[in-house]
């Protein structure tokens, strides 16, 4: 009898062991799992941050543009220049000649 509760104790244990190694390989691959799952959002993040970054200087420079051009239209010059050549407008009277090449 003593035999069989020796043997019956191995079975047992050699079955808690077996179990315990399964748990340790089922949490190392949920571990890689997720492991790999943060590494890809943090190169998706970093990504979106390097656009981002980009878009900003983009911004950054549109808006010193926009201040150049802003103290410009107050000069009465830049405001005629403008006119003249974007929009086609004349003084009363001025007559405009053009070459066509033809």
């Amino acid at each position: 009898m003593t035999k069989k509760k020796h043997k019956k104790d191995r079975s047992v244990s050699s079955f808690i062991f077996t179990m315990v190694c399964i748990a340790f390989v089922v949490v190392g691959v949920l571990c890689a799992t997720r492991m790999y799952e943060i590494h890809k959002r943090k190169e998706s993040l970093l990504a979106e941050n390097r656009r981002l970054q980009e878009q900003k200087q983009a911004l950054i420079d549109r808006n010193n543009e926009l201040l150049i051009q802003g103290t410009r239209s107050d000069d009465s010059a830049y405001i005629e220049n403008v006119a003249r050549s974007q929009l086609d407008m004349v003084y009363p009277g001025e007559v405009i000649f053009r070459n066509t090449g033809d």
